[in-house]
């Protein structure tokens, strides 16, 4: 098992690629933390992965608020022995309402710059107290965009908060390396998923698939691999995870199918 003995803490671990990490991280030896906001969705997931045969525990936790995040890692940690050895920051999500900066509302801004950034920069300020305290190193991984690395219309509040995060990324690389703690960064392109089904859905004419963005245009064949699926992103956060990549930092890896490559 690539997991053994290992105890992860994932935000935004009751749906999504999340939880396909969690139910993923957990068979391959793994006690997961699944750190949820919604209290229904993440503690079904917990006892799902328990019936399996996993280990996991359930934490309430909104990512944005300092005390919740503190108090999450604290009761997480502390069912699997105090310590903590994966720290993955998937919490995150754009709405309809993101636009250009010379429209968009500033309460959107706000919220994108708070679930995106801080999110991951208070996760991050705790989760790394959990290993630091351990001594055992770790693996961080964040959570970035193919739209942080590229122009995109319509989504100026998402691509300014995942380009802060791949900056965090790289600076908190070169901090943690000391404490034998790994920070990477996975930077997923269009994700096939129910979240994006019912966008496109619900937001046919919405900015992100306006022509100039080639990517999100359905009719547009810019996944040179084929269409990108939740378990892709899966398999490069179980490996960043393991000690399959123990000399790898500081990286963002692209998961976008050669979206930016086209």
């Amino acid at each position: 098992m690539r997991l053994k003995d290992k105890v992860a803490f994932i935000t935004g671990g009751g749906a999504g690629i999340g939880a396909a990490a969690a139910v993923r991280f957990a068979s391959e030896g793994a006690a997961v933390v699944v750190a949820e906001i919604d209290q229904a969705r993440g503690a079904d997931l917990a006892e799902s992965i328990r019936a399996h045969g996993g280990k996991a525990k359930f934490v309430r936790c909104d990512v944005t608020d300092e005390a919740s995040v503190e108090q999450a890692v604290a009761e997480g940690t502390a069912a699997f022995g105090g310590h903590l050895d994966i720290l993955y920051n998937n919490a995150g999500g754009s709405t309809p309402h993101d636009d250009m900066v010379t429209v968009v509302d500033m309460d959107e801004f706000w919220r994108c710059i708070k679930l995106e950034l801080l999110g991951t920069f208070l996760s991050s300020r705790f989760g790394i107290r959990a290993m630091q305290k351990a001594g055992r190193g770790g693996s961080v991984i964040n959570t970035a965009s193919y739209n942080a690395t590229i122009g995109t219309s319509g989504r100026d509040c998402y691509t300014a908060a995942k380009g802060a995060v791949i900056a965090l990324t790289r600076s908190m690389a070169v901090e943690y390396a000391p404490d034998g703690i790994r920070v990477n960064c996975i930077a997923p392109g269009v994700v096939i998923s129910p979240r994006m089904t019912k966008f496109q859905q619900d937001f046919p004419n919405h900015r992100i698939f306006d022509k100039k963005n080639r990517h999100h245009r359905p009719e547009v064949p810019s996944h040179l691999l084929g269409p990108i699926e939740i378990e892709d992103l899966t398999h490069m956060a179980l490996f960043l995870a393991s000690d399959e990549s123990k000399r790898i930092t500081g990286r963002i890896e692209l998961v976008d199918s050669g979206a930016t490559a086209s």
